[in-house]
């Protein structure tokens, strides 16, 4: 392209062409320059003075937008690596960590760390007071008391040569204060723009969300918790004997599961199938139920319904599939006879076989109808005497060792043992429920 004066001159355009803000500047500069050798008038001048005043303009919206659409293209890359990530997380201390996992690599030049209520309320955040003065603090409480990302200067010129600019942003789970995200600019000429600002609200926003999220689902399960309480004393109330069983089971079926090396989610499938395992004994008739007596064979073979009963009663809650193992099988034997299909050795579920001791080992520890509780040791003795043929052998001398770890001279052992037992499911809500950690427990 060409551009042509009173037809005897000429002034080549950059090579390729005007391809950019800067070309076109460029340009403008080099027909200046070109104009000045003839005696043009002030018009034209002032025409192109305008022109070039134009064109200044677009470059600098030009980078704005550039900065913009940068923000936008690593906020939109964290917000893809998180939400790929979601499946896997069940705590707020894992999101936390992702997330300030995935900040870093978005603001790497400088220094991020969470403030939380509960720090500030001890006196304030490790990390600020490591950088600065408490001033730190007091911007997360604006920030907070505000819901919106606050940038600030240090207070005096001293801290300037430690701190350039903070940036703090809220984060809030629904209308609850969570946490608030603290950055650090450390040097002058990398302060923040309003696009690290913009980022910082939106990445806070969609992390709120998440836990908000997840404190739902929590909040549902610890309604699931208190119904499956309420299931289970239904049916334990039915008989005078069996009275805590349930929890008990639960409380026995975990321990010896955690010595297993069960965890997580399948660990909190074995608890649920262990509180749940007699659920079914609420469609089992009382004056069998409660007999004193020995049963007739018709009278056993209706007790033997509830391991069935109870399969039919937890399938309904597709969130326990993975308990159903456990609640159906656990009186079945390791030499095949047992019920109710009569599986031997390893084909028995591991939870049946784990809940299976927890349950002979609390209903010989009970008193019956027919008879008195045994003592600790002699039910472990007969758990012992049908390791193989009732019981998984191997996991009867994993039970048998705790016991005795927890128990062996010491005077009253069991008393405070059964008391924990009781109290199973009664405490902190971790027991069943994933943990809902402390964002201070995000690993740094």
């Amino acid at each position: 392209m060409t551009v042509s004066i009173a037809h005897t001159q000429t002034l080549d355009a950059p090579a390729g062409g005007v391809r950019s803000v800067t070309d076109a500047r460029g340009a403008l500069d080099a027909l200046g320059r070109h104009l000045a050798s003839f005696q043009s008038d002030g018009t034209t001048q002032e025409y192109l003075s305008r022109l070039c005043d134009i064109v200044d303009r677009l470059a600098v919206e030009h980078a704005g937008m550039a900065e913009e659409l940068l923000g936008v293209y690593e906020q939109l890359g964290v917000v893809f690596e998180m939400t790929g990530r979601l499946p896997a997380l069940h705590r707020e201390a894992d999101v936390f960590s992702l997330y300030l996992d995935c900040l870093r690599r978005s603001f790497s030049s400088r220094t991020v760390f969470v403030a939380d209520p509960f720090v500030l309320a001890a006196g304030g955040s490790q990390e600020a007071n490591s950088i600065c003065a408490d001033w730190i603090d007091r911007i997360v409480f604006q920030a907070k008391d505000g819901g919106r990302v606050v940038v600030e200067h240090p207070p005096s010129k001293d801290d300037e040569s430690a701190v350039a600019e903070v940036m703090v942003g809220p984060i809030f789970a629904g209308s609850t204060f969570v946490c608030a995200i603290v950055l650090v600019a450390k040097e002058r000429d990398d302060t923040f723009q309003s696009s690290d600002m913009l980022l910082l609200e939106s990445l806070n926003m969609f992390c709120g969300d998440l836990i908000r999220s997840i404190r739902l689902v929590n909040e549902v399960r610890e309604m699931s918790l208190d119904m499956v309480r309420a299931l289970v004393n239904a049916v334990d109330q039915k008989d005078q004997y069996t009275s805590g069983h349930s929890v008990r089971v639960g409380y026995f079926a975990t321990v010896l599961a955690k010595e297993i090396g069960l965890k997580d989610e399948e660990l909190r499938m074995l608890r649920w199938g262990a509180l749940l395992h007699d659920v079914g004994k609420i469609g089992i008739r009382d004056e069998v139920l409660k007999k004193q007596g020995s049963l007739t064979k018709e009278e056993f073979d209706h007790i033997k319904e509830h391991p069935v009963r109870s399969h039919q009663i937890v399938q309904e809650v597709p969130q326990l599939a993975q308990a159903l193992g456990g609640v159906l099988y656990h009186h079945e034997r390791y030499d095949g006879k047992g019920y109710p299909e009569g599986l031997s050795g390893e084909d028995i579920p591991v939870h049946a076989r784990i809940i299976q001791i927890a349950d002979v080992f609390d209903a010989l520890t009970s008193n019956r109808s027919y008879r008195a509780a045994y003592s600790w040791e002699k039910a472990l003795k007969i758990l012992e005497e049908g390791a193989g043929e009732a019981v998984d052998p191997q996991f009867q001398l994993l039970f048998d060792r705790i016991i005795h770890e927890r128990l062996d001279e010491k005077t009253d052992g069991w008393e405070e043992l059964i008391a924990t037992a009781n109290r199973f499911a009664r405490r902190e809500e971790d027991e069943l429920l994933p943990g809902a950690n402390h964002p201070s427990q995000a690993s740094e």
